[in-house]
């Protein structure tokens, strides 16, 4: 082989480890729930999150996000599932870096976990909502449920087709990701 072959064979080599490296990056919320750390082409980024008065049944009333002109309203029939009481069990991550190299388009990714479930900075239990950075449209929603192991983990369906109606998922799912209504 010649050398031009070794060191292109090694690009290439090393190129896909990078990929297969993705980590999303953090997203920290303002009090006011702006997230900074969103790139300004998707901003401005802000999620409000209500929450429900002390010793409701419902851990949260409502939660609206907004990434630049787009705006997003979650229906009662999503909000009643969040755990959250606190904005101290939601965390945030997101990637607006991966374009062409995976199906998905660039992401926030929203864990509202319940009390009792964060532990040592790491979410046990928790409802994860994956949107469209571009649209503020839901991509994919699952409840993670903790396994006896450590890190062990199993996602669940939601039961969102029983729960909300056909016009409350068409308006806050992107229509390219419906399919995981589940």
């Amino acid at each position: 082989m010649k050398l031009h072959q070794l060191l292109l064979l090694g690009a290439l080599m090393g190129s896909s480890s990078a990929c297969l490296a993705h980590v999303d990056t953090i997203v920290k919320f303002s009090p006011d729930g702006m997230m900074d750390t969103i790139p300004a082409k998707y901003g401005p980024a802000q999620m409000k999150v209500a929450f429900a008065a002390q010793g409701a049944k419902q851990a949260v009333d409502g939660v609206t996000l907004q990434l630049g002109g787009h705006v997003t309203t979650l229906p009662p029939c999503i909000v009643a599932l969040l755990p959250s009481r606190q904005m101290a069990h939601v965390s945030a991550s997101a990637s607006w870096y991966h374009e062409g190299i995976s199906t998905l388009p660039d992401y926030l990714d929203i864990h509202f976990a319940a009390s009792g479930t964060v532990k040592a900075r790491r979410l046990r239990t928790h409802v994860a909502i994956l949107f469209n950075l571009r649209t503020a449209k839901i991509i994919n929603i699952k409840k993670v449920i903790a396994g006896p192991a450590e890190g062990e983990q199993r996602s669940v369906g939601m039961g969102l087709l029983q729960r909300c109606s056909a016009q409350e998922l068409d308006a806050v799912f992107d229509p390219m990701y419906r399919l995981n209504v589940r």
